[in-house]
């Protein structure tokens, strides 16, 4: 009877800490901020590490590069390049005003820590996010 009594105790302890059947939504892409962390200048070129489109997971094998210039932003993803002009505003927004593969914007923030970039953002509707790692 006591061990009856037991299984029942854990079982409603169980269900009253959400042992339960829980169902979960698709979780969005990853947001980064911060701007500039520590030193160094946006200008370079990145290998991407990771890239988010939509909704999480991570798009499995994505591969490309990130370009910045003074004014140019370009990113290569698989065989999809996303160019364009871009401006910076305090602390950590980025406005990309894309001319490939479509004329749109891509609005967003970014991060730079040591050598990892991350930008995240929404472009034609779409969040994204990528990360990458400055190329020596």
């Amino acid at each position: 009877m006591k061990h009856l009594l037991f299984c029942v105790v854990l079982a409603v302890a169980a269900d009253a800490c959400g042992g339960g059947n829980k169902v979960t939504g698709p979780v969005p892409c990853d947001t980064y901020t911060g701007g500039i962390i520590g030193t160094g200048a946006l200008p370079g070129t990145y290998d991407l590490k990771s890239v988010c489109s939509g909704m999480k997971p991570d798009q499995p094998g994505a591969s490309g590069t990130v370009t910045i210039t003074g004014t140019d932003f370009t990113a290569s993803i698989g065989t999809t390049t996303y160019s364009g002009m871009y401006t910076l505003s305090n602390p950590d927004v980025i406005t990309v005003n894309l001319t490939s593969p479509l004329p749109t914007q891509l609005v967003g923030t970014y991060r730079l820590r040591n050598d990892s970039l991350a930008v995240s953002g929404t472009v034609a509707g779409q969040r994204l996010s990528l990360v990458g790692t400055r190329v020596p």
